[in-house]
């Protein structure tokens, strides 16, 4: 019982490593996707939010609004 407690909190530890990992990596991602957005010439008015600064009903429809979702 003990031995099958510490490989689940070895496992539970590694997991939390690997979140902590993927979400540094969508907020890069994420970083990178509005400093691209912002060099690329647009249609839209310059006093549009940054996506990673929307709440989520605005990021919604900006997703729909691309046609990404």
């Amino acid at each position: 019982m003990r031995a099958e407690l510490a490989r689940l909190r070895a496992e539970n530890e590694t997991l939390r490593r690997k979140t902590a990992q993927a979400e540094a990596a969508t907020e890069i991602l994420g970083k990178a996707f509005e400093l691209l957005e912002g060099i690329t010439t647009s249609s839209e008015p310059d006093s549009q939010i940054p996506p990673a600064l929307m709440s989520a009903t605005e990021y919604a429809s900006w997703l729909k609004r691309l046609k990404l979702s």
